[in-house]
Protein backbone atom coordinates (compact mmCIF):
# COMPACT_ATOMS: atom_id res chain seq x y z
CA UNK A 1 0.00 0.00 0.00
CA UNK A 2 1.19 3.68 -1.06
CA UNK A 3 1.38 5.71 1.52
CA UNK A 4 -0.71 8.97 1.45
CA UNK A 5 1.26 11.80 0.79
CA UNK A 6 2.30 9.08 -2.65
CA UNK A 7 -1.29 9.16 -3.55
CA UNK A 8 -2.19 12.65 -3.00
CA UNK A 9 1.02 13.38 -5.05
CA UNK A 10 -0.32 10.75 -7.68
CA UNK A 11 -3.27 12.55 -8.13
CA UNK A 12 -2.01 15.38 -9.44
CA UNK A 13 -1.07 13.51 -12.10
CA UNK A 14 -4.39 11.36 -12.60
CA UNK A 15 -7.11 13.43 -15.04
CA UNK A 16 -10.44 12.63 -13.45
CA UNK A 17 -8.91 11.73 -9.42
CA UNK A 18 -10.38 12.73 -6.65
CA UNK A 19 -8.09 12.87 -3.67
CA UNK A 20 -10.49 13.12 -0.52
CA UNK A 21 -9.91 13.22 3.13
CA UNK A 22 -11.92 11.05 5.36
CA UNK A 23 -13.78 12.86 8.41
CA UNK A 24 -16.08 11.68 11.62
CA UNK A 25 -16.92 14.90 12.72
CA UNK A 26 -13.85 17.82 12.96
CA UNK A 27 -11.82 14.64 12.87
CA UNK A 28 -9.59 13.22 9.94
CA UNK A 29 -10.38 9.40 10.39
CA UNK A 30 -8.74 8.38 6.43
CA UNK A 31 -7.95 8.97 2.52
CA UNK A 32 -9.33 7.84 -0.65
CA UNK A 33 -8.86 8.31 -4.10
CA UNK A 34 -10.28 7.21 -6.48
CA UNK A 35 -10.88 7.66 -10.95
CA UNK A 36 -11.06 7.13 -14.15
CA UNK A 37 -8.21 4.54 -14.33
CA UNK A 38 -7.10 4.93 -18.10
CA UNK A 39 -5.52 1.63 -18.37
CA UNK A 40 -9.24 -0.27 -17.87
CA UNK A 41 -10.85 1.99 -20.69
CA UNK A 42 -11.84 4.38 -18.18
CA UNK A 43 -13.50 2.14 -15.72
CA UNK A 44 -13.87 3.69 -12.18
CA UNK A 45 -11.46 2.27 -9.39
CA UNK A 46 -11.08 3.21 -5.91
CA UNK A 47 -7.43 3.45 -5.89
CA UNK A 48 -6.81 3.66 -2.16
CA UNK A 49 -9.62 3.80 0.87
CA UNK A 50 -7.53 3.83 4.57
CA UNK A 51 -9.21 4.78 7.74
CA UNK A 52 -6.89 4.92 10.50
CA UNK A 53 -6.63 2.07 12.98
CA UNK A 54 -8.83 3.71 16.13
CA UNK A 55 -11.48 4.07 13.72
CA UNK A 56 -11.72 0.72 11.90
CA UNK A 57 -14.70 -1.72 13.25
CA UNK A 58 -17.03 1.15 14.00
CA UNK A 59 -18.84 1.58 10.48
CA UNK A 60 -16.33 4.22 9.24
CA UNK A 61 -14.97 2.45 6.13
CA UNK A 62 -18.39 1.21 5.68
CA UNK A 63 -19.55 4.85 5.38
CA UNK A 64 -16.57 5.89 3.72
CA UNK A 65 -17.27 3.39 0.81
CA UNK A 66 -20.63 4.02 0.58
CA UNK A 67 -19.88 7.62 -0.40
CA UNK A 68 -17.66 6.96 -2.66
CA UNK A 69 -19.97 5.43 -4.47
CA UNK A 70 -22.66 8.07 -4.19
CA UNK A 71 -19.94 10.54 -5.49
CA UNK A 72 -19.00 8.17 -8.33
CA UNK A 73 -22.31 7.96 -9.03
CA UNK A 74 -23.82 11.38 -9.62
CA UNK A 75 -20.52 11.72 -12.03
CA UNK A 76 -21.65 11.95 -16.05
CA UNK A 77 -18.54 9.69 -16.91
CA UNK A 78 -19.28 7.26 -14.76
CA UNK A 79 -19.14 3.43 -15.35
CA UNK A 80 -21.27 0.91 -14.37
CA UNK A 81 -18.71 -0.60 -12.39
CA UNK A 82 -16.22 0.53 -9.84
CA UNK A 83 -13.47 -1.88 -8.95
CA UNK A 84 -11.05 -1.95 -6.27
CA UNK A 85 -8.74 -4.43 -5.25
CA UNK A 86 -7.81 -5.87 -1.52
CA UNK A 87 -4.69 -8.88 -0.38
CA UNK A 88 -6.66 -11.85 -0.82
CA UNK A 89 -5.92 -12.97 3.13
CA UNK A 90 -7.68 -8.90 3.92
CA UNK A 91 -10.61 -10.43 5.80
CA UNK A 92 -12.25 -7.57 7.03
CA UNK A 93 -11.80 -5.82 3.48
CA UNK A 94 -13.58 -8.79 2.35
CA UNK A 95 -16.74 -8.67 4.35
CA UNK A 96 -16.74 -4.44 4.19
CA UNK A 97 -16.71 -4.48 0.52
CA UNK A 98 -19.26 -7.49 0.49
CA UNK A 99 -21.55 -5.83 2.78
CA UNK A 100 -21.31 -2.39 0.73
CA UNK A 101 -22.31 -4.65 -2.85
CA UNK A 102 -19.04 -5.76 -4.08
CA UNK A 103 -18.76 -8.87 -5.56
CA UNK A 104 -15.18 -10.69 -6.10
CA UNK A 105 -14.26 -11.10 -9.54
CA UNK A 106 -10.68 -12.90 -8.50
CA UNK A 107 -6.87 -12.62 -7.96
CA UNK A 108 -5.11 -10.08 -11.01
CA UNK A 109 -1.92 -11.03 -11.94
CA UNK A 110 -0.60 -8.47 -9.50
CA UNK A 111 -1.86 -10.53 -6.29
CA UNK A 112 -4.85 -8.71 -5.40
CA UNK A 113 -8.52 -9.73 -4.93
CA UNK A 114 -10.64 -7.64 -7.43
CA UNK A 115 -14.10 -6.49 -6.45
CA UNK A 116 -16.63 -4.92 -8.96
CA UNK A 117 -19.57 -2.44 -7.44
CA UNK A 118 -22.38 -2.63 -9.89
CA UNK A 119 -24.45 0.57 -10.37
CA UNK A 120 -27.40 -1.55 -11.88
CA UNK A 121 -28.01 -3.48 -8.47
CA UNK A 122 -28.82 -0.41 -6.46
Amino acid sequence: MAPNVHSIAEAQFLPGFSSLAIYRGDTMIGYTLFGPDPDDHGMYWIHRLMIDARYQQAGAGFQAVLRVIEEIGERPDRSELVRLGYHPANEAARKLYAKVGFAEEGVAPWGEMIAAYAYSQR
